[in-house]
C-alpha cells in the first residue's frame, strides 16, 4: 500500500468517527502534518501510525488490509459499542453504528443484531401508528435476517406476524395468520394470538390477565352480546381513551363502540365513534 492509499484510509476512518483533523492530531502531530498524511504527501512514522490507530480505535493492520480484511477490521472497531447498544435496547444506535460499514463487515453476528434492531424499530413505529415506517423497518429486518444463520424461523415468523398486525390494524377482519398458534414465540406473545382467536370464536374463553386490554375488550363484547349494550359501551369508551391501548386494538374497539351506540340509539356516540375511526384510518395508512 502506498502513501496515498494509506492516507485515504486514515481520512475515511476519521470521517466515519466524526472527528476533525485537529481532534485526531491531538498533541502528537500538527493538524498540517495530518493533512499531509491524509493527502498522501507525507508518510507517518511507526509511532505516529500507532497513535492514529489508537485514536481511531482500529488495529494498525487495518491501514494495510485488503478489502476483505478491511471489512473484518471495521467490524472489530464497532462490535463492542454495537453489542453494548443492543444490550441497552438502543436499536437506532445499532443501525447508526453499522450505517457506513462495507458489505464485508456484515457477517452473521452483525446481521442478526441489525435484523433484531430493525424489528424493534418496526414495533416502535407501529405502536405510534406510523405503519408505513414500520413496514419499511420490517423489510430491512427480513433482508438482514436472510444474511444471518443466527436468525431462526421464530424470528422470521415474528416479522410476518407483525406485518399481519399492521396490515389488519384498520379493519375488523381477523386474518387466520393472527390466530395461528405456531406463530407464538419469544417475540410473539401467546396472549396476542389468543386474543384474536377469541375475537373469531365468542365461545372461546382464555385466561387473560384480569384488567388487561384483552380482558377489558372481550368482556365488553360479552356484555353487548348479553344484551347489555350500556355497560358494554361504557367499558369500550374507557378502553378507547386508554393511551396504552395497542395499535391493533384501537380500530376494533371503536367499531364495537359504534355498534353498541347504535344498539342503544345513541346517535351522538355512534357519530363520534365513526369519526374517530376515520381519523384513525388516516393515521394508520400502511
Amino acid at each position: 500500500m502506498n502513501e496515498r492509499d494509506l492516507g485515504a484510509r486514515v481520512r475515511e476512518l476519521r470521517l466515519k468517527r466524526g472527528m476533525t483533523q485537529k481532534e485526531l492530531a491531538g498533541g502528537h502531530i500538527t493538524r498540517n502534518m495530518l493533512s499531509l498524511i491524509e493527502s498522501g504527501s507525507a508518510s507517518p512514522s511507526v509511532q505516529t501510525l500507532l497513535w492514529l490507530a489508537e485514536r481511531l480505535e482500529a488495529p494498525v493492520g487495518y491501514f494495510f488490509s485488503d478489502a476483505e480484511q478491511e471489512g473484518r477490521y471495521l467490524k472489530l472497531s464497532v462490535i463492542g459499542r454495537l453489542k453494548e447498544a443492543w444490550q441497552e435496547g438502543d436499536a437506532a444506535l445499532c443501525i447508526e453504528l453499522c450505517a457506513n460499514l462495507p458489505p464485508s463487515s456484515i457477517d452473521d453476528e452483525v446481521a442478526r443484531i441489525l435484523a433484531e434492531a430493525h424489528f424493534l424499530l418496526a414495533k416502535e413505529h407501529a405502536s405510534s401508528f406510523a405503519l408505513r415506517s414500520a413496514g419499511r423497518e420490517l423489510d430491512e429486518a427480513e433482508r438482514c435476517a436472510a444474511q444471518s444463520i443466527y436468525c431462526r424461523e421464530d424470528f422470521t415468523a415474528a416479522v410476518r406476524y407483525l406485518r399481519e398486525l399492521c396490515e389488519a390494524a384498520s379493519t375488523r377482519e381477523v386474518p387466520p395468520a393472527l390466530c395461528d398458534p405456531s406463530s407464538v414465540g419469544p417475540l410473539v406473545p401467546y396472549l396476542t394470538v389468543a386474543y384474536f382467536r377469541a375475537l373469531t370464536d365468542a365461545a372461546r374463553r382464555e385466561d387473560f390477565p384480569r384488567g388487561s386490554h384483552y380482558d377489558r375488550h372481550l368482556t365488553a363484547r360479552s356484555l353487548i352480546r348479553a344484551d347489555r349494550p350500556n355497560e358494554g359501551a361504557k367499558k369500550l369508551r374507557e378502553l378507547s381513551l386508554d393511551a396504552a391501548l395497542p395499535f391493533y386494538m384501537q380500530y376494533r374497539v371503536l367499531c364495537d363502540l359504534e355498534d353498541a351506540a347504535n344498539a342503544m340509539g345513541d346517535l351522538r356516540l355512534a357519530y363520534s365513534s365513526s369519526r374517530r375511526k376515520l381519523e384513525l384510518i388516516d393515521r394508520m395508512k400502511f
